[in-house]
C-alpha cells in the first residue's frame, strides 16, 4: 500500500445492494449511494476508481464474488475484520450509510482493523478441498437415509461394513415392498455417483499435494495424509505471514482464551476463533498420530491418562501446530521433537 490514496471507499455489503461512500483525503464525501450487487453494475461504478483508490469491504457471506470482481478491475481492495471493527459494532446510529461511511473514514485514518485475504491460488486450493468436504457429508447424509430404509422394513444384516461388495451385494438383492426397493435403488444410484465424484475429487488432491513442496514436506508427518498436507496447506497459505508459532496456534484457534484483572490471570477454553478447518484437521491428525510409535503419540497418550482425551487432543494439536510452523519455516522434514519453544 502508498502512504496515501486519493479516494478512500467504504462498501456496505449485501446479498443484492451495497452502499457505497467515497471519501478522499481530507475526509470529504465526495459521492454516497446504493447500487446492485449485479456484475456488470459493479463493474460499471468502480471501473472508474481503478488505479490509487482503495476500497474496503466488510467481511460479510457473499465478499468473495465482489472482491473477485473488483480484482478484475484492477481496483485495490481490502477487507475488514467485522469482530474487531467496533467503531461499526457499536454505533448509536446504524444503518448502511453510517457504516459505509465509517468504514471509508477508518480506512482512511489507517484505524480499519483488517482481514487477511489469500491468493487466488490459495483459494482454488481451499475451494478444491472443501469441495471434496461436502461430497463427504453429502455420502454420508445418503448412507443414514439407506439405514432409515432398512429401518422401515426392520431389515437386518451381520456385515461389519455394509458398504463393501457384499454388503453392496446384498441391499441390492434385498426383497422389499415396491415403494421401498425404489426409494433403497434410488439412494444406491446415488450413492454410486458421490463415490465416483469423490474418487475424481480425491485424485486431484493427491497429484496436487504430490506437486506442492510445502505438502510433501506436511506429509513427512505420521498421520498426514495427502488430503490433510493440501487442507493445512490451504488454509495456512505464505507461513511468512505467521510472526510465530503462538500466532499460528491463536490462527487455529488453539489458544486458550485469557482474563486477565489486576494481578488475576485466568485461563479458560481454547478460543475456536480462525481457521475451524485447521483446527479440526489437526486434531484429526493426532487421532492418525497416536497409532504410531513417535514422541507426539507419547505425549498425547501420557496427557490423556491425566486429562483425558478430549484436553489431550487438544494439546497434542497445539504442539503438531507449532511444529508445523517450524518445518515450513525451516523448509525441513518432520524430526522428532525440533524445539520450536524459542519460535
Amino acid at each position: 500500500m502508498t502512504t496515501s490514496y486519493q479516494n478512500y471507499i467504504g462498501v456496505d455489503l449485501h446479498k443484492k445492494t451495497a452502499y457505497i461512500t467515497v471519501m478522499n483525503l481530507t475526509g470529504k464525501i465526495k459521492k454516497q449511494g446504493e447500487i446492485s450487487t449485479d456484475t456488470d453494475k459493479v463493474a460499471k461504478f468502480f471501473s472508474r476508481y481503478a488505479g490509487n483508490n482503495l476500497v474496503a469491504v466488510e467481511s460479510t457471506m457473499n465478499w468473495l464474488p465482489f472482491y473477485e470482481n473488483l480484482e478484475s478491475l484492477g481496483c485495490q481492495t481490502v477487507l475488514s475484520n467485522p469482530l474487531a471493527t467496533k467503531a461499526i459494532a457499536f454505533s448509536k446510529m446504524k444503518n448502511d450509510k453510517v457504516d459505509s461511511r465509517i468504514l471509508a473514514d477508518l480506512l482512511r485514518t489507517k484505524m480499519l482493523p483488517l482481514a487477511y485475504i489469500q491468493p487466488r491460488d490459495i483459494r482454488d486450493l481451499k475451494e478444491l478441498v472443501r469441495q471434496r468436504i461436502q461430497y463427504v457429508e453429502m455420502q454420508t447424509r445418503i448412507k443414514n437415509k439407506i439405514h432409515s430404509v432398512l429401518f422401515k422394513t426392520n431389515s437386518k444384516h451381520e456385515y461389519t461394513n455394509l458398504y463393501g461388495v457384499a454388503g453392496m451385494n446384498w441391499l441390492k438383492a434385498l426383497e422389499l415392498r415396491p415403494i421401498f426397493r425404489d426409494e433403497l435403488n434410488r439412494y444406491l444410484l446415488t450413492l454410486d455417483y458421490l463415490g465416483k465424484q469423490i474418487k475424481e475429487l480425491s485424485d486431484n488432491i493427491e497429484n496436487t499435494a504430490k506437486a506442492d513442496y510445502d505438502c510433501k514436506l506436511l506429509m513427512t508427518i505420521p498421520g498426514i495424509s495427502f488430503f490433510s498436507a493440501l487442507v493445512i496447506k490451504s488454509e495456512i497459505g505464505d507461513i511468512s505471514r505467521f510472526s510465530s508459532a503462538n500466532k499460528l496456534c491463536s490462527y487455529a484457534g488453539l489458544i486458550p482464551s485469557t482474563y486477565a484483572s489486576a494481578d488475576k490471570i485466568r485461563h479458560g477454553r481454547i478460543t475456536k476463533r480462525g481457521s475451524i478447518w485447521l483446527r479440526k484437521t489437526l486434531i484429526n491428525a493426532v487421532s492418525s498420530n497416536c497409532r504410531h510409535a513417535n514422541r507426539l503419540a507419547s505425549f498425547y497418550r501420557k496427557l490423556k491418562k491425566n486429562k483425558g482425551t478430549g484436553k489431550a487432543k487438544v494439546a497434542t494439536a497445539r504442539k503438531l501446530c507449532s511444529i508445523i510452523f517450524a518445518m515450513l519455516t525451516d523448509q525441513t522434514i518432520f524430526r522428532e521433537f525440533a524445539s520450536v519453544k524459542q519460535r
